[in-house]
């Protein structure tokens, strides 16, 4: 019997080690590759609160601006305030981030703009600029707000900068 059940034992085992089939082996390699894919294109992202800084000749009343990888808009009321959000900002910066911004301005219709989100060192809270003639400025900024000097954009400028790549 110590003998047999060894056997036995044995027998069963490989009897379910059967080889894969050609379906199963490309379902296999199919997973790998999307597995891959994913690991290849995370972007590690902190999550940011947004502010709208109002710098037209007429109220914001909304704003919202959409995620860089789904279709989700995040976004508040007028500008002014802070909406915590959660929006997920990349923890690098890299050229050709651009994002939909959207906004309303008081007893017009919805405007809209894709544009680019400046450069920055480190990820923080995203302020939208909003200037006349539908100009639009997206900044993430982990040390400044809009009323410091160091802030890219100035609180009371009138002019949007030129829009960088």
């Amino acid at each position: 019997m110590k003998k047999i059940l060894p056997i036995c034992l044995a027998l069963a085992l490989t009897a379910c080690a059967t080889p894969l089939t050609p379906e199963q082996q490309a379902d296999a390699a199919e997973r790998a590759a999307l597995a891959k894919k994913i690991h290849d294109n995370y972007v590690p992202v902190t999550y940011v609160s947004i502010a709208c800084v109002d710098h037209t000749d007429t109220y914001v009343t909304g704003y919202s601006v959409q995620d860089l990888v789904s279709t989700r808009q995040y976004g508040g009321g007028s500008c002014g305030g802070t909406n915590a959000a959660g929006y997920p900002m990349p923890d690098k910066w890299r050229p050709g981030m651009k994002v939909k911004v959207q906004w309303k301005l008081d007893g017009k219709p919805w405007r809209e703009t894709t544009t680019n989100i400046m450069r920055y060192n480190k990820a923080g809270m995203l302020f939208l600029h909003i200037f006349n003639n539908d100009q639009v400025r997206v900044v993430s900024s982990a040390e400044t707000y809009p009323s410091s000097p160091d802030h890219p954009i100035a609180r009371h400028a009138t002019v949007p900068p030129p829009e960088e790549q």
